[in-house]
């Protein structure tokens, strides 16, 4: 007697065989191209230039802020730094290191935002990160992020686009006959790690607003534009305050912090880049009114990464499109006229103006 498997065996034996499948794709996806190349290089542009700024912002303050005898001495900056971190800046008590490793982190992160590449990015995460840890006072928050995402990118082509030479590489990365190579297969799980944090970091901060009893009722914009501790914007605070527009930032805000992982799994193109562009635009929203430029381009970059080259090309068409119909729409007063073809009749006719046009020039 043959005996048939049983129902949950089978069930058991589908799941695999999906799961197996769903893998071999997923391998296969890793190993076919590069992928998320404009997002990467639009992330390496916004991290170097917040890394320029954030030095630049405080220049002439440098020596009170971040030199050997700042307010916060080595000794306090040694001991605040965690198990995992380190700083060039604690390496000596030199004013001249000091300024040797402060103007070199400018110039660094100049030459990783115009030209990217693994070296110029495994020397911008060492100088980010020593600064970073030197003072962590005057971190804004999405510095965290951005030490993590930057280790990420050490391993993926972050100059393929608005780089010298970015084209000549596109060409090499997606020509039809290039092997598989382990390089192309740490670049797209670099960039699958990325997306990945990011995703779960929206998730984790949408996740713990919904238990927060002024999010739940709304007033949580209400309260957080009349924060003391920010530069906050006396438009924002108008506005904030009120009613209906500030409940509906607070829930708009926490609906697309919990839906931006859904989203980014969606096979909806529409979704996808109507929720990143949305987060993009709160964040434009929190570095105009909140003064936080730095933590708002950083998140920015971190949302670069969550959209395909797809995304980017159908936006990029969009816009062109849109640009070609507003350059032919002319406003109805400044339309020409459209001249009749001249007729025999009219040309030839006697006292015309055509002809008495013609023999006074004559």
């Amino acid at each position: 007697m043959i005996r048939r498997p049983l129902p949950a065996r089978r069930a058991c034996n589908a799941l695999g065989g999906f799961l197996l499948a769903r893998l071999d794709s997923f391998a296969l996806r890793l190993a076919c191209h590069e992928r998320r190349l404009i997002g990467l290089s639009l992330m390496r542009l916004v991290i170097g230039f917040a890394t320029v700024l954030y030095c630049l912002a405080d220049y002439s303050n440098r020596q009170f802020l971040w030199g050997p005898h700042a307010y916060d001495s080595p000794s306090t900056a040694s001991a605040q730094i965690p198990h995992a971190g380190f700083s060039l800046y604690l390496l000596s008590d030199s004013p001249a290191w000091f300024e040797f490793l402060f103007h070199t982190t400018i110039l660094t992160s100049a030459a990783f935002m115009i030209f990217g590449g693994r070296v110029l990015t495994l020397v911008q995460a060492v100088m980010m990160w020593s600064l970073h840890y030197r003072n962590q006072d005057l971190l804004e928050g999405g510095d965290n992020l951005a030490q993590i995402l930057v280790i990420f990118l050490i391993f993926t082509v972050s100059d393929a686009y608005f780089a010298p030479g970015a084209k000549k590489r596109r060409e090499t990365l997606l020509a039809a006959d290039r092997p598989p190579t382990v390089s192309t297969v740490l670049h797209n799980l670099a960039a699958f790690l990325i997306a990945f944090q990011t995703a779960v970091l929206y998730f984790a901060a949408g996740y713990w607003k919904i238990f927060g009893k002024v999010w739940q009722d709304g007033v949580a914009m209400y309260y957080i534009s009349r924060e003391t501790e920010f530069h906050m914007s006396a438009t924002f605070a108008h506005l904030m305050g009120n009613a209906y527009l500030g409940t509906a930032v607070s829930y708009a805000t926490v609906l697309m912090e919990l839906a931006f992982p859904i989203a980014l799994l969606s096979s909806r193109a529409w979704l996808r880049k109507a929720n990143t562009l949305a987060l993009e635009g709160m964040h434009l929203g929190i570095a105009a009114f909140m003064g936080l430029v730095c933590f708002g381009l950083l998140m920015i970059g971190a949302d670069c990464v969550c959209l395909r080259d797809d995304d980017y090309r159908s936006m990029w068409r969009r816009a062109r499109a849109g640009h070609a119909r507003l350059a032919t729409r002319r406003p109805p007063g400044t339309r020409s006229r459209q001249v009749p073809p001249l007729t025999g009749s009219v040309a030839g006719a006697s006292g015309s103006p055509l002809r008495k046009g013609v023999h006074d020039h004559v």
